[in-house]
């Protein structure tokens, strides 16, 4: 369930009470009304708790390897399936899941007290075919899960707590702790009874073990005692069970009730605020579930025994509903209420979907001591308070079966935080991470002692938070990055003209001048601060730099107080040294009198003076702003000084109003950094609107300065293509953006280095990269690099896919954050979006969300586009426009929706015409870096495969030349031999995903079938039309083909065929069908499919004169294939492929070889694609004559067949078509000797002949197709045409023209 498989049938279909009954238990679902206060209800009934033991060892066990979220994914698959089969069992014993807390399940069956017994012994026997049937579940990772099962009977009691918008029920009594005291009594696969538990069942049924020192029974198994019959004593129980669901169909009757909008009011108060907005949405279960990183928090309660029931509901009442308003006001949710022996329990989260805030880690410490605070100060009977705070990936989504489940996060740092609850009792504790993450001042935390905790091997680091206190200024000095001699600036001239500007105002005019210069996180303002720093310093200014944090916004005059400590130098000297050397500063300046004044500011102790003494608050506030005037004006007379504040929106409102004063009297530069995300307060405005202040925007850097800068930061001179666009697809011109991914890359291994100098081997494939690589460099050189320095360049490793290396956690939570921004309708298109690639075909987009219509999905993508998160695709613009997408354009985003609204007639047909006219593409690309791979990562695992075998099934029928090349494959006949070794294999499916339970890849694979000889397609104009299969046209002779193309060569000029020809389109089916197709099928795992379409996008490639790009996916596909073996008799392919697709491979290797020229392993690989085909090019001229006579009575057999075979049919249309492709790649103009025109030749051996004799003038055409069962081909020297026959001589194929009409080289593949 935890990726959607086991939620699948539950389809929107089912009524809203259904879905939300799912969610819940019968105890809630059939409970009758009651009021608003806390109010107890008590039942008789039996407790099952089941306890999956082993599952914290195995998170642990990930969370040591944890590779993100593919293990995340593993540990929820696990899980959940686990879980899932012991919560359909449990409801077909008549059972009502309470809740799944964590690893523990507990289910109640309420009956009447006279009916305890036959209920107890319904329980065991559940209990026992549990622990028989899953008591033990065997992990690939060697961490076995086995349960532990307790039972108690007794009187339940249930009270509901919270608001009118958010209710929690508990089952609280001594029989709910007495099950949980049997749980922990048990031991794996075991199950232990409850004293009362065991004092109300028909004890002569069990066989058990007394537990007499710990009051509790342990059952072995059921006694078979004549003539009991369990089938008969289960139908008994079942009159006892109302709710109870005959039919196997929802194993529950809450899931058919009739349609009661008193009733849906009541169950969505106990769900979550996300999940009822994506179920209103009518979102799939399978598309709810994500991994993304949350912050955690857990508040323990501990109570005093002696406390009454009902006195203690009234303070979890009071405790929840101030819970739940500070944790929603910090932006997370009180998910969880659970009881426990001691007292109760309070888990929150930040973070969850659509709730992402930058400042979460903060968010949540300030909530939870404040939650410390008031339970420690209010609460009564409150014995011990304790708060966790954990902060990393989790699984958010739903776990267990269609009938029951529930919305949960899982992970190990949820175990995390439920072990420093009990190992750090009493305090607010948090992990390294949160801590780091927080931003907050180190003075706020304190380090705690590292203690063991249960199965939990490295917890890392804990911390105490002791609150918010008052900020000091020590130790600020430095900003947030020292200037890099070897990273120069890139792009930031007009910046630092903008200072120089303002550095010659200052002097000129005698007043100070700012500059201001906002832009984005990641633009680079820290460190044009440090270039600016360097600069000033080398002039022999004096600079006071400054970096400030969100926590500085609170103190009152802060900015300044720490501007003027390191003015005055006692920022970083000792405390018994700082009064001194103040004074030092204020001598001759300030009069001694008025010393005692910097008190409280510097925390020094002058003597307070009489005059002193006589002002009012406001009075000595005035004063210590005169005498810091009366300060700097008189620094300035000696050094220019210049005030550098790094992230000055953090800046207080009256340090704000002293440096506008400051800046009409003392001539000083101010340089400030602002990010455009925060509102500025009225003082701060105010100073932006001075004739002195000036606003300098920090924009992008362009494409060409973030490759130089990637070089930089990988010390190298040149990196490949495939490397190229990973870097700007998310980057998109951000510089921080760059940095982090080229040192992910570095910290994962993913690059291969080559010294630039030195000289590659040529005769391999595998060192073709490095070589292609120092014939295309760039020319960057490292700055400052010496003449007789090395230089390298880096390749990316042959079995590393950049489309599926996941993003660094710093920038999936920059991207997660401005996701979260959007609607739950934009969420969903934009992660639909993610898994068909950076170019979205909307056709394909409405493929994914079949639920909606073509007017709903086109008003989404308006929105999207009108917010820059998507722009339509335009070839001549390399990266997107600025996105708007930022926290605070909110504001944009509503003041937006709001003015549709006020519009007229907005939902008029005509103005719904007009506002959802779309342009002529019906492509688009993300506006956003990092959004899509942030996107994409959200998915689990099995729900991203299947929308990858979704796409994959839409794009298979698209991937064939275009409509002016008359469709077929690129490499051509390719799925006659695919087909024909498939049949020969017995295999049916092109595609041999195994299923994992989902409906959806069930019906998907069975959809995603092998490519057959009828399953040729055309292209018209418009990309992404089909037309009728190839098949289906009109068949022609082979002379009356060749008459017909000698008479329109004759009659056509070149003038008039560019003219009439259709534009060809090839080169779309490429970037935007075989190649997504290939990345689907990788991600898929289907790597026999996607070597298929790589051989085509290869071919397509050296078509369009691609070279490097046919490289890239020729590599690809020999990583698929795996490392060569030196022995062919050894050679064991990782993929299976049919000769024919072996001896493809070889072949198009060849011509990337020769068009890269590397000559002599070009003849090496045609060879072997000759010895493939069993057609090794003959050595003498005996064996060529040989030959010849061969190829002519071959000619002679097929001209004599009849023109009805379906074979030959077939063969003469695919003939026709190369005929009449001006870019058709079933071609090369080769220059024979003038002694081997007219010679037979094999397809690759003219390939030999093509390298031994380039300079010759006479040319003719060759097909260069291998075949599988590899044809001959005849050169004819006086028509020009290729003839290819098959070696059983049932087929002929026509070739393309000859030179008149063949294009010029270059324009397509040799």
């Amino acid at each position: 369930m935890a990726t959607g498989e086991r939620v699948a049938a539950l389809r929107p279909l089912w009524p809203v009470e259904a879905r939300l009954a799912a969610l819940l238990p019968d105890l809630l679902v059939f409970r009758k009304p009651r009021g608003s206060e806390p109010e107890l209800a008590t039942a008789q009934g039996v407790l099952l708790g089941v306890h999956v033991t082993g599952f914290t060892a195995l998170m642990d066990r990930f969370s040591l390897t944890c590779k993100s979220e593919n293990d995340m994914d593993k540990l929820a698959h696990i899980f959940s399936y686990y879980i899932s089969d012991i919560v359909e069992h449990v409801l077909c014993f008549g059972g009502d899941i309470l809740n799944i807390t964590g690893n523990v399940l507990l289910a109640l069956w309420t009956v009447k007290q006279n009916q305890l017994s036959d209920i107890i012994t319904l329980v065991a026997k559940c209990s026992l075919e549990i622990q028989e049937k899953f008591g033990i579940y065997h992990t690939r990772e060697g961490q076995d899960l086995k349960l532990k099962i307790g039972l108690s009977a007794g009187r339940i009691s249930q009270v509901i707590v919270g608001d009118e918008q958010r209710q929690y029920l508990l089952v609280i009594g001594r029989d709910v702790d007495d099950v949980q005291i049997a749980q922990r009594l048990a031991q794996a696969n075991e199950i232990v009874l409850s004293w009362n538990c065991w004092k109300l069942c028909e004890q002569y049924m069990f066989e058990v073990e007394i537990m007499r020192e710990d009051e509790a029974v342990k059952l072995r198994d059921m006694r078979i005692i004549d003539p009991f019959d369990f089938d008969e004593h289960f139908d008994k129980c079942l009159d006892y069970l109302p709710h109870y669901r005959t039919s196997a169909d929802t194993l529950r009757t809450a899931l058919e009730l009739d349609p009661d909008s008193a009733l849906e009011q009541t169950l969505r108060k106990h769900i979550t605020k996300n999940l009822l907005k994506k179920i209103d949405e009518g979102q799939p279960m399978e598309y709810i579930s994500e991994f993304r990183t949350v912050t955690m928090v857990l508040v323990s309660l501990e109570f005093n025994k002696t406390a009454w029931m009902l006195h203690l509901c009234h303070l979890i009442q009071e405790a929840a509903l101030y819970i739940s308003t500070v944790i929603e006001k910090g932006g997370g949710q009180l998910s969880q209420i659970f009881m426990f022996e001691k007292g109760c329990m309070f888990f929150c989260v930040f973070g969850l979907p659509g709730d992402k805030k930058p400042d979460e880690c903060a968010h949540a410490l300030e909530s939870s001591f404040s939650i410390f605070s008031f339970c420690w100060e209010n609460l009564a009977e409150t014995k011990l308070v304790s708060v966790s705070i954990t902060n990393g990936p989790v699984f958010c989504g739903v776990i267990g079966a269609v009938a029951r489940h529930e919305y949960t996060v899982i992970g190990p740092k949820v175990s995390l935080v439920a072990r420093m609850i009990t190992a750090y009792p009493g305090l607010v504790s948090c992990d390294e991470v949160t801590y780091l993450r927080s931003m907050l001042p180190a003075y706020n935390f304190k380090k705690l002692p590292e203690k063991m905790m249960k199965n939990i091997s490295n917890p890392g680091k804990m911390y105490e938070y002791l609150g918010h206190r008052r900020c000091i200024m020590f130790g600020k000095r430095h900003l947030a990055r020292d200037r890099n001699k070897n990273h120069p600036l890139l792009d930031r001239e007009k910046e630092l003209e903008a200072f120089q500007m303002a550095q010659q105002e200052c002097l000129r005019q005698k007043k100070g001048q700012a500059v201001l210069y906002e832009g984005g996180k990641g633009y680079g303002k820290s460190q044009l601060l440090a270039e600016i720093n360097f600069m000033a310093q080398k002039e022999g200014h004096r600079v006071l730099p400054l970096k400030l944090k969100e926590a500085d916004f609170k103190q009152c005059f802060y900015a300044i107080q720490t501007l003027m400590a390191i003015f005055f130098d006692i920022d970083t000297c000792p405390a018994y040294y700082r009064q001194e050397c103040l004074h030092k500063q204020l001598r001759g300046i300030v009069e001694e009198p008025l010393h005692c004044l910097f008190n409280d500011l510097f925390f020094v102790k002058f003597p307070l003076s009489f005059k002193v003494s006589h002002m009012d608050d406001l009075t000595r506030q005035k004063k210590v702003k005169a005498c810091f005037f009366q300060v700097l004006q008189e620094a300035v007379r000696e050094t220019p000084l210049i005030f550098l504040i790094d992230e000055a929106q953090y800046m207080d409102a009256a340090s704000w109003e002293f440096l506008e004063t400051l800046l009409s009297t003392v001539p000083i530069v101010m340089v400030m950094t602002l990010t455009p995300i925060f509102t500025l307060c009225g003082c701060a405005q105010h100073f932006l609107q001075s004739s002195q202040a000036v606003l300098v925007p920090i924009l992008k850097l362009a494409t060409t300065s973030l490759l130089r800068m990637a070089c930089w930061e990988l010390g190298v001179v040149s990196i490949p293509q495939e490397l190229q666009i990973y870097l700007l697809h998310r980057c998109f011109g951000n510089p921080l953006y760059c940095e982090v991914l080229c040192q992910d890359l570095l910290s994962k291994d993913m690059l291969l280095f080559h010294d630039l100098q030195k000289e590659e081997e040529k005769s391999k494939w595998e060192t073709l990269s490095a070589n292609a690589m120092k014939s295309t460099m760039y020319g960057i050189l490292p700055a400052g690099c010496e003449e007789d320095q090395e230089l390298y360049i880096c390749t990316v490793k042959d079995n590393v896919n950049l489309d599926t290396v996941l993003l660094p956690p710093l920038l999936k939570e920059i991207a997660v954050n401005q996701l979260d921004q959007l609607s739950l309708e934009e969420q969903l298109l934009v992660k639909c979006a993610a898994v068909i690639g950076h170019s979205i075909h909307i056709d394909l987009l409405q493929h994914l969300l079949p639920a909606w219509n073509k007017n709903k999905l086109l008003q989404v993508l308006r929105a999207l586009v009108d917010m820059h998160v998507l722009r339509w695709f335009n070839r001549s613009q390399e990266l997107p426009a600025e996105s708007i997408l930022v926290p605070s354009s909110i504001k944009i985003i509503e003041q937006t929706k709001e003015e549709k609204k006020k519009k007229p007639d907005a939902d008029s047909p005509l103005s719904l015409q007009e506002e959802l006219s779309l342009p002529q593409t019906e492509l688009l690309a993300f506006g956003v870096p990092l959004l899509r791979e942030a996107a994409w990562e959200l998915w689990p695992k099995a729900q991203q495969i299947a929308l990858h075998l979704e796409c994959a099934c839409f794009l298979q029928d698209l991937a064939c030349r275009c409509g002016s090349c008359q469709g077929g494959d690129f490499v051509p006949f390719h799925r006659f031999a695919v087909c024909s070794a498939k049949s020969r294999s017995g295999t049916s499916r092109f595609c041999s995903y195994k299923d994992t339970g989902s409906v959806l890849t069930q019906v998907i694979t069975d959809r995603l079938q092998l490519p057959t000889p009828q399953d040729s397609f055309q292209f018209q104009t418009k990309p992404f039309r089909s037309q009728e299969t190839f098949a289906s046209e009109r068949c022609r002779t082979e002379e009356e083909f060749l008459d017909q193309v000698n008479r329109k060569l004759a009659q056509s000029t070149p003038d008039k065929d560019m003219l009439t020809r259709k534009p060809c389109h090839c080169e779309e089916i490429l970037q935007f069908v075989l190649s997504p197709l290939t990345r689907h099928c990788l991600v898929i795992g289907e790597t026999t499919c996607a070597f298929y379409y790589l051989l085509e996008a290869a071919a397509a490639s050296l078509d369009l004169s691609e070279n490097y790009m046919a490289f890239f996916y020729l590599r690809k596909a020999s990583s698929l294939l795996g490392q060569p073996s030196a022995f062919s008799f050894l050679k064991n392919h990782k993929v299976k492929i049919c000769q024919f697709e072996e001896a493809t491979f070889c072949c198009l290797q060849s011509e990337v070889c020769f068009k890269m020229g590397q000559i002599t392993l070009a003849k090496k690989l045609a060879r072997q694609a000759l010895r493939l085909l069993k057609r090794s090019f003959p050595w003498t001229w005996f064996g060529v004559f040989f030959q010849t006579f061969l190829e002519k009575y071959w000619r002679s057999c097929s001209l004599s067949q009849s023109p009805n075979n379906p074979i030959r049919r077939s063969w003469q249309s695919c003939s026709s078509r190369s005929a009449a492709s001006p870019c058709s790649g079933s071609s090369i103009t080769w220059t024979p000797q003038p002694a081997a025109a007219g010679l037979p030749a094999s397809p690759l051996s003219c390939r030999r002949i093509l390298l031994r004799n380039l300079q010759m003038k006479p040319r003719l055409s060759l097909p260069m197709w291998p075949y599988p069962s590899s044809p001959r081909i005849w050169v004819t020297e006086t028509s020009g045409y290729s003839v290819s026959r098959w070696p059983f001589r049932k087929a002929a194929y026509v070739g393309s023209p000859g030179r008149d009409y063949w294009p010029q080289p270059g324009s397509c593949r040799p």
